[in-house]
């Protein structure tokens, strides 16, 4: 059941190949208030299973048109995030995923290599930052990382990428 600010969701789409619009179609398919959607998202209540079937149920270029205006909403839509993505430890993983090539079980072209100094990874994430980056990504091939002396690295490359505002 819908909140009483919202407008029911469409489920269907006209079938004679007119178009709806907002002001034109019949109330059980306009579009739910803007504001609804806004307030609706920015809450932290649970989301009701009835309130998944209804997003579920709308086309997929709705959905993507109002996550767009919340997001748009929040975000300059003229900025984009610009990342770089570095591998600070390769290969050797003892997962088995069949897709990735940093997995010990398959064999990829790959060149295993332990874990990067922290001076290294700093020095390209200060020079990823002057060549416009907003964010420095790190990925390591571990299933999960154990404390220890390399856990202890990879805290103080995340520590002082953060302070570079990465």
């Amino acid at each position: 059941m819908a909140h009483e600010s919202e407008t029911p969701l469409a489920t269907s789409a006209p079938t004679n190949g007119e178009v709806a619009s907002a002001e034109t179609a019949p109330a059980a398919t306009k579009r739910p208030r803007r504001d609804d959607l806004v307030a609706h998202a920015t809450r932290n209540d649970a989301v009701s299973l009835e309130r998944v079937e209804e997003l579920l149920g709308q086309p997929l270029l709705e959905l993507v048109f109002q996550a767009a205006s919340v997001h748009r909403e929040h975000h300059d839509p003229r900025h984009l995030q610009c990342s770089q993505l570095e591998n600070i430890k390769t290969g050797g993983c003892p997962e088995d995923c069949g897709y990735c090539s940093q997995s010990a079980h398959h064999e990829s072209k790959l060149n295993r290599a332990n874990l990067e100094p922290v001076a290294e990874v700093v020095e390209n994430a200060r020079a990823a930052k002057e060549r416009g980056a907003d964010r420095f990504c790190m990925g390591a091939a571990w299933r999960e990382v154990r404390d220890g002396e390399e856990f202890e690295q990879v805290l103080q490359m995340v520590r002082e990428v953060k302070a570079m505002g990465l």
